[in-house]
């Protein structure tokens, strides 16, 4: 299953999500929700630039693999 928005943007396949998360949606919205947070806040800049929405951000992160369920154990 995957996401698309309706006139711009890029394309999310929340199962490769779910995946990098470590197979636990419970654990990808952790994730991202911290990470979407962290981009607002700029305590860790994203390397996605484009994107206006940081949990947009924090997903394709996620999804490219470049975040993963070590990310909770680092930032407790």
């Amino acid at each position: 299953m995957s996401f698309k928005t309706l006139s711009r943007g890029p394309s999310l396949d929340i199962e490769q999500c779910v995946a990098n998360a470590g197979g636990n949606r419970f654990d990808l919205v952790l994730i991202a929700a911290i990470r979407s947070r962290e981009i607002a806040r700029q305590h860790k800049h994203s390397e996605s630039k484009e994107h206006v929405y940081p949990s947009v951000s924090a997903l394709l992160e996620i999804q490219e693999g470049k975040i993963d369920r070590e990310y909770l154990k680092r930032i407790k």
